[in-house]
């Protein structure tokens, strides 16, 4: 039996970067994890770190780069569907390029780069080595009080291009999503910001935040309930992962996952602008949200813009 450790460093916004051992194990369903967390796509399988144990390691994974051809058949058949069926959903893609010489190193960059992005390297015995820099919090919780956001729709930094209302449209369907769970989880003192504009690097985003109030043994329900938004999977969830699963052609593994940490205080992120390292390839994940006016085209290129989040870093680092 080959045993190693898995490894985790990160660094949470305004923090100092944690680094820790042991074996990511998957809990049972109902618990509460506790420590460093993440969880796949549809979050049904939950990891939590448990240090000073080992895993047994399963080999390395297979991974392929989408090509452009599959990538706009995949969407032309999802926008077809959405003509007839209306909703969203997000699809994504996997793009290859030379990975970084020192991961160390590059997780270094992406620190200084992205100051208020969850930035993480993890090497996990079975989901492999990940690298990530994601700008989107789930949930932060700290003495009973809560925050979550919204965070959908995409366009360049640069640019003075407006948005348009398909985007505007994306991101309040996101933002409705959230402030409907909260009020049916029996959340009170409920604050909603209006939706504004951030940066993370080269993308910007539309924005809202929401604060409340909420019991420690709310906090990963709420998690839960709220994982996986509109924003990584579609509307209505159910029906926009079935189609996901029936057109990506990859299996996101822990892209669009939880990734975080619950201990006195939780904070916990949509793993976004992230990939997967393999020999000295980096393959990375990026998606975007279609609905029936998308254009494959535009969505390809919105795809390549997330992508510079990390390749910037990769070129300067």
């Amino acid at each position: 039996m080959n045993e190693i450790p898995d490894i985790v460093f990160y660094r949470i916004p305004g923090e100092n970067v944690v680094s820790k051992m042991g074996a990511l194990q998957l809990i049972e369903k109902g618990e509460t994890p506790s420590g460093f967390t993440v969880s796949n796509f549809k979050g049904d399988q939950v990891y939590q770190l448990i240090e000073g144990k080992q895993s047994e390691f399963t080999g390395l994974p297979k991974i392929e780069s989408t090509t452009k051809e599959d990538y706009l058949k995949a969407a032309k058949n999802i926008v077809e569907y959405l003509k007839i069926h209306q909703g969203k959903a997000v699809l994504s893609r996997l793009k290859e390029v030379q990975g970084p010489e020192d991961v160390k190193e590059y997780f270094n960059a992406l620190c200084e780069a992205y100051p208020n992005a969850f930035v993480y390297t993890l090497i996990g015995a079975k989901i492999g080595m990940w690298v990530g820099a994601t700008p989107e919090t789930l949930i932060k919780a700290e003495k009973n009080v809560a925050r979550t956001m919204a965070l959908a729709g995409t366009r360049k930094s640069k640019g003075d291009s407006a948005w348009e209302e398909k985007e505007f449209e994306e991101h309040e369907l996101v933002a409705d999503f959230i402030a409907s769970n909260l009020k049916t989880s029996n959340i009170s003192d409920i604050k909603r910001s209006q939706r504004y504009d951030t940066n993370s690097g080269p993308v910007k985003h539309l924005r809202t935040d929401f604060e409340f109030a909420i019991a420690e043994n709310q906090v990963w329900e709420l998690a839960q309930k709220l994982h996986p938004t509109p924003a990584v999977s579609g509307w209505p969830v159910g029906k926009a992962i079935s189609l996901i699963e029936s057109n990506e052609g990859h299996d996101r593994s822990i892209y669009t996952g939880i990734i975080g940490v619950i201990e006195e205080s939780t904070h916990l992120f949509v793993n976004l602008r992230c990939a997967q390292i393999v020999k000295n390839k980096m393959y990375l994940y990026v998606g975007g949200g279609f609905t029936k006016d998308s254009d494959p085209e535009a969505e390809w290129e919105e795809t390549e813009n997330k992508a510079a989040t990390l390749i910037n870093v990769l070129k300067n680092g």
